[in-house]
């Protein structure tokens, strides 16, 4: 079941975020930084993490997501899937 997995940055701050590559292992899952306001997908087949950081990686927070969910980032350790 290919489809997408998308990321958006509802916060004022950049947010550091990665999506694993279980579902797909030819993919990258390297860390991006999605600006203020802005979203970013991920072509992935099934259930993937989507992971996040803060700026000097001392904590980091995630959440499991099916292919097909938007992941809206609100902070490092809110989130909310549609």
């Amino acid at each position: 079941m290919t489809g997408s997995i998308i990321v958006v940055n509802d916060t004022t701050s950049p947010c550091h975020v990665f999506v694993s590559k279980y579902s797909r292992p030819s993919a990258h899952d390297d860390w991006y930084t999605i600006a203020p306001g802005a979203r970013d997908s991920w072509e992935r087949d099934g259930w993937e993490v989507v992971g996040f950081k803060n700026d000097n990686d001392t904590d980091r927070g995630g959440i499991y997501v099916k292919v097909d969910t938007t992941v809206t980032y609100r902070g490092l350790h809110s989130y909310e899937t549609s």
